[in-house]
Order: C-alpha cells, then structure tokens, then sequence
C-alpha cells in the first residue's frame, strides 16, 4: 500500500479532515508547532501547499526544552525552514530540568505543561485562532497504550483527539510510514531527536520495546486498535453530553467557586457524576492542570459520607468544603471567621462584611405588615416602642444564647445551628442582632420571644436579611 502511496493520498487525507472536523475558518491564523522532526515537518508542509485552499494564514512556533546540547541545530533548522516559506517564526528557550525541578513533575509532564503555554502565548502574539500539533495515528497508539497501563478512565483512553478547544490536530488520520513516506517523496529534509532512540522515557520503552514486539506476534494490531480508541471516543462523547446536560442542574458557577447540589450528584451514576466533577475541576484550575481519578474519587468519596464537615486541599491552589447539604470547590479557603462590630443606629440597610448578604432596617405601619411571629425567619417585627434603635450586629460567638419566640428558657445559639443543620461556614456569617447584651435575632433561625407585636402596638420595625 505504501509504494502507492501518492503526494496526493496525503493532502486529500489532511484536507478531508480539515474540511469534516470543521478545524480551520477563511482568515483564520494557524500557529505551526514545530520542533523539526519529521511529523512537524510535514504537516509545515502539507498545510502551505493548502493555505492558499483554505485562506489561512500560518506561523510556526518552536521551543527549544534545552534538554540535548545540540537542540540550537535543531532551533536554526526550523528558523531556516521558516524563512524559506515566508512565514513568521516564535522561539522560545527554557531549563526544563528546572522547571520540572521547582514544579515537583516529571520531565514530560513539565514539557508537555510548558509546550501548551507556549503554544498558546504565541497564539496570543500573532492574534491567531487555531494551534496545530503533528499528533498522528501511531501516537494515537503510543497514548492509548501508555494509558492503559498506568489505569485510565474512559476519558483518559479515547487517546487524542482530532481537536480540543482551540488546538487541532490534522495529521490524525496519517500514520508514521505515510508520514515519513511523503518526506521522501517531496525530498524534505528534517532532524532527528537521538533522545527518541533510546528507551529512557515511558513513551520511548512503548515506542521502541513494546510495539515492535507486539507487532512480531500481531502484524495488523494498528487497525483494531485505533477502532477501539475510535469506539472509545464516542462513548466517551456521548457520556460527554450527558453530564454537559446535567452539569448546570447540580453545580452552580459562580466567580470562583462552584456550589454542587449534593442530594442531585448522589443521585447520579458514577459515569456522569465523576464527569461532572471533573468538569467542575477543570472550570476552576489554571490552564493544563491534569486532575486524576484520584482527586475525583476523593471529592465523590466524601459527598456520600455521611461526616457533616470535610475541608480539602486540593492541586491547583483548589480547595473543596462539604458542610451539611451544601458542598463548594473554589478557588479560594473558605474562612469560617470574620471579626466586626457593627452599630445600627438608625432605618437603613446594612452589609454584612465577608459575606453579599445584608439587613434592611425599616419601619412600617401595622396596616401595611403581616407582623405575626410565623415560619419567615428571614423577616421579622419588633414593637418599635419597646425596642429601639442602637442594634449591634457582630457574629456569632461559643457561649451565645437566645430565648427563641414562643419559649420561656434561652437555648444556646449552636444547639439551634446543630438542630436546623446550618452550615459551619454560615454560622460564622450569620450576624447576631443584639440589643444591649440580648441577642434578639439570629437572621434565617430564630427571633427573640420578647418585644412582640400586638393589636395596641403602634409603630413598628421590620429587619429582613437579603442574601
């Protein structure tokens, strides 16, 4: 098959993909990336010879990982190819032994990290849309197994896909020998990284050990194995789009943080609810974070223990808190404690600090207000002439208690927090009305039993908490 092979085998095949995953618009920008060898070569060359086809403009972008003493040669390569077709050229130079180093990850996760960035500032530079790799079938194969072994999850064993986000991959669908085929064909020349020889790496001892092992007993394993990783993609994507659906009925995005529905995701299969909250994950980390089914695990383990407080800090500068019925992952550590004072003077509104909820002060007549003493704890009516202005509004301290409306003993604040299942995070927020040294509200739990309204109350003032 091979010898027949022809140059334009290759472009219809490049070209076909292009057209039917819809990966290049007219005028868009296409950042090339390059490190010289022969996969990035061709696919330099395969998409000028279809730049003027698909009205693109090209640029081609190179990092030089300072890992081999001779990867300047490499950089003058690429610089050389790109001044021949005309097109602008980014370089870029970096330690990535110390990167790996400071950052505490291998070598191949630091470069594949730094790569990406890269990729993307240059993306940025040039005001392009769309970043191609060189990724082809035998890395396809090369992925699918590296996965496998370490133990993936369906997501982690649909391998690479043809495009993800603004990064496209045209090459896909040509294997090495196709590749290296057209090399020769066209008399292009390229540079070999000698590093790709040995099998120092996990992914070398896959590419130089295992396969050519494999093939010896299997000849025509290529195939069925990229169905199966085809096959894999599309149950993936189709689970993919079950959890998309259900994603915004069980978490709420906000700025920074995340509130998962905890009673919904239990509720859930394990396929969609660890999707969900790797998505949630990934909505709230730094770009090219890699979270594992560990970390998925975790948060799922403790949103089905029955434990009502957990705090965990996660990678990325994550946290995750579960308190009661309600669970947050935000990028932030949620303080339980916040220290004020406030004295409420006067009619008005009131913002609680470190928190968006706030109190309105006001006063009403008796014909205009329900002002029964009834389930709304999040407004409440006080006979005016019994209790007036100041207020102090403070948080909650250990020791405070209230006689709640409709009984003769105080009960201690907490118990009443313990009783109504209130988050420990929004024990703290929830101010104390106080008057003097009595606690006379605690805002969406309990009023005070004194300084009712009655038939003869004449002026009357209603607090209400907003949140």
């Amino acid at each position: 098959m091979a010898a027949n092979f022809t140059k334009a085998n290759h472009l219809n095949i490049v070209r076909q993909t292009l057209v039917s995953e819809n990966m290049i618009q007219p005028g868009d920008g296409v950042i090339l990336a390059v490190s010289g060898g022969p996969d990035s070569v061709a696919l330099t060359h395969i998409m000028f010879q279809l730049k003027e086809e698909f009205a693109c403009k090209l640029f081609i972008a190179h990092l030089d990982h300072g890992l081999r003493k001779e990867s300047h040669q490499d950089l003058e390569f690429v610089k050389s190819l790109a001044v021949s077709l005309g097109i602008a050229f980014s370089e870029k130079r970096v330690d990535l032994i110390k990167i790996a180093s400071n950052r505490k990850i291998s070598v191949e996760q630091a470069g594949r990290l730094i790569r990406y960035d890269f990729l993307e500032d240059t993306r940025i530079k040039f005001g392009a849309n769309r970043i191609a790799t060189a990724h082809n079938e035998d890395d396809v194969i090369e992925t699918l197994l590296f996965r496998l072994f370490q133990g993936s999850s369906l997501t982690g064993l649909s391998a690479i896909p043809l495009k993800r986000g603004n990064i496209i991959r045209p090459l896909l669908r040509l294997n090495k020998s196709q590749i290296l085929e057209f090399l020769t064909r066209e008399r292009k020349k390229y540079v070999i990284d000698k590093t790709n020889l040995t099998s120092e790496t996990d992914r070398n001892f896959i590419r130089n050990r295992v396969i050519p092992n494999v093939l010896e007993r299997f000849p025509n394993f290529r195939g069925p194995l990229l169905r199966t990783a085809r096959l894999v993609q599309e149950d993936e994507r189709y689970l993919a789009d079950i959890a998309t659906e259900c994603y915004p009925t069980v978490v709420d995005k906000r700025h920074g943080w995340v509130k998962i529905d905890i009673t919904k995701i239990n509720s859930l299969p394990l396929a969609i609810s660890s999707r969900i909250i790797r998505t949630a994950l990934f909505d709230l980390s730094v770009p090219n974070t890699r979270w594992t089914r560990f970390h998925i695990d975790l948060i799922l383990a403790e949103l089905k223990r029955s434990k009502p407080y957990v705090s965990l800090k996660l990678p990325s500068g994550l946290f995750f808190l579960k308190d009661y019925g309600i669970a947050r992952i935000s990028r932030f550590e949620e303080k339980t404690g916040f220290r004020y004072c406030l004295t409420v003077s006067e009619p008005g509104k009131v913002q609680i600090p470190g928190t968006e909820m706030w109190i309105d002060f006001r006063m009403v007549e008796g014909a205009m207000a329900n002002t029964v003493a009834g389930p709304n704890v999040d407004k409440v009516y006080f006979d005016a002439d019994l209790i007036t202005f100041p207020f102090t509004l403070r948080p909650f301290e250990p020791g405070d208690r209230i006689t709640p409306w409709g009984r003769n003993n105080s009960v201690k604040i907490k118990k009443l927090f313990i009783d109504s299942k209130i988050p420990r995070l929004d024990r703290r927020r929830l101010p104390m009305v106080s008057k003097g040294d009595s606690i006379v509200w605690v805002p969406g739990l309990r009023r005070c039993a004194g300084f009712g309204v009655h038939q003869s109350t004449k002026n009357i003032l209603e607090m209400s908490l907003f949140r």
